[in-house]
């Protein structure tokens, strides 16, 4: 099923979104969040099948990355990708006359983050939290957070980043570490292109310095929440963190064999996990707090 794209700018802040608009009756509503190495073509294969099940589905990568507009002065703390997120929902509520609508927030890597945030933000406008191999806060990156913010962190960082994302042969051999298996010639390609922009390796460390900072208010959220991770995620490791199954005791928790990229690589079991995870979360709550006066 074909998306449609939506353009907006938040105080010059330029972001766009992905639409899978449902045939027929809307069942469900999700916004899916992408990290900084994800794009649409991530959740294309997923999210086309959800919408054929009755999903109104958006992508949303974060700004700076992915499909919008890169540029070092575009903020990479969580208070402004929520205000954002929720501003690009908000729009979309807009265009399509449904008033002020309940939403499933899917969050993948550190996209993760900003959905806890949402949830932190707008409580009775969010359904549900879904985490796909979250990657939250510093004690996850610790090692290369400490050598971040070192004398010579920068530079250090600046040489190896360069080193995968400009190299093609480097950069293969990372997304095959980070999909846990070979891409395609013509997928390498795509990413290559999209993480090779002017500007992408700046915003990579403003992300890795405030991507990670995150209330620990978002903890305490009274939402249904859902967390997938891949056993064969070789950067972030094989199991879902311990600090994360402390910090969440009552989420559900499901492990696939997959990689980091699992949205990509296993749309089709996360799909199976997300429309019974929707049904079961829409049976607790109404999905549309306040339908659209008419005049």
């Amino acid at each position: 099923m074909p998306a449609s794209r939506i353009r907006l700018s938040f105080q010059g802040i330029r972001v766009q979104a992905q639409i899978y608009e449902p045939e027929g009756e809307i069942v469900a509503r999700a916004l899916f969040v992408s990290s900084p190495i994800g794009d649409p073509a991530s959740w294309s294969h997923l999210l086309s099948n959800l919408a054929k099940n009755g999903v109104l589905c958006v992508s949303a990568d974060l700004p700076g990355f992915g499909a919008n507009p890169v540029s070092r002065k575009v903020p990479q703390d969580n208070d402004t990708r929520t205000r954002i997120l929720w501003g690009i929902l908000d729009e979309i509520e807009w265009r399509r006359g449904d008033g002020q609508c309940k939403w499933h927030l899917i969050g993948h890597g550190s996209g993760a983050a900003a959905v806890m945030t949402m949830a932190l933000y707008q409580p009775d406008s969010t359904l549900s939290r879904v985490l796909l191999n979250p990657v939250m806060e510093t004690s996850q990156i610790s090692p290369i957070h400490s050598i971040l913010f070192s004398s010579l962190g920068e530079p250090v960082l600046t040489a190896l980043l360069n080193y995968f994302l400009t190299r093609e042969k480097p950069f293969g051999r990372l997304i095959t570490r980070l999909y846990g298996l070979a891409r395609s010639p013509e997928r390498v390609q795509a990413l290559y292109k999209m993480l090779n922009r002017k500007g992408i390796i700046p915003s990579l460390l403003r992300h890795m310095r405030e991507g990670y900072e995150i209330n620990s208010d978002v903890y305490s959220v009274n939402t249904p929440i859902m967390m997938i991770w891949g056993s064969n995620d070789r950067i972030f490791g094989g199991q879902i963190p311990v600090k994360l199954l402390k910090q969440l005791p009552g989420a559900e928790k499901h492990v696939l064999n997959s990689g980091h990229m699992c949205m990509e690589t296993n749309s089709g079991e996360i799909g199976d996990y997300l429309r019974g995870w929707f049904t079961f979360s829409e049976g607790k709550a109404k999905n549309v707090v306040r339908k659209k006066e008419t005049k």
